[in-house]
């Protein structure tokens, strides 16, 4: 009877731990959610002032007054950054000449990484470097992370990861 009695105890001591593992997993999920990667829906997005990559102008945001500008924000090491890379460039190829501008934001140490990122993956539009700021005043927590800024300059979309391309021509059909 013993025997039975440890068993039993071992059993709720287990589905106590598989609660509790649970939980833990819960609130880590709701924290992640609650800061998520990007600025907040309906904001004044931060100003964006960086050097291009491929060409010695910079990247300012404050000239795209009445453009509506896509911003993804990426890296050299991040797999999701290149496999998202194929639906940016034909979102930019549908609507590059539609008053809206495309802009990759590199958040790789040295410009000569994101040349070779923007050659390789293909990326048809240009490419900045960050310089931290981006990262800062956009809350960049995730890779990658994409922000649709609309022409008035407020950000009406946020999204990490790989987008699907319905998901950009519904952000992009709706300026």
């Amino acid at each position: 009877m013993t025997f039975l009695r440890g068993a039993k105890h071992k059993k709720l001591l287990d589905l106590g731990r598989y609660v509790l593992f649970g939980v833990a997993l819960y609130l880590l999920a709701t924290e992640l959610m609650r800061h998520a990667s990007g600025p907040k829906e309906g904001t004044t997005a931060a100003k964006i002032d960086l050097p291009l990559a491929t060409r010695p102008e910079r990247f300012e945001l404050a000239q795209m007054k009445g453009k509506a500008v896509l911003v993804e924000v990426f890296a050299s090491w991040c797999s999701a950054c290149r496999r998202s890379a194929p639906s940016l460039a034909d979102a930019w190829r549908a609507h590059h000449d539609q008053n809206v501008a495309f802009l990759g934001v590199s958040v790789d140490e040295n410009a000569a990484a994101a040349r070779t990122i923007q050659a390789d993956w293909g990326i048809p539009f240009d490419v900045a470097i960050d310089d931290g700021s981006v990262s800062r005043d956009y809350g960049i927590r995730m890779l990658p992370t994409l922000i649709y800024i609309d022409a008035q300059g407020v950000v009406r979309h946020t999204r990490t990861g790989i987008p699907s391309r319905a998901e950009l021509e519904s952000w992009l059909a709706a300026r």
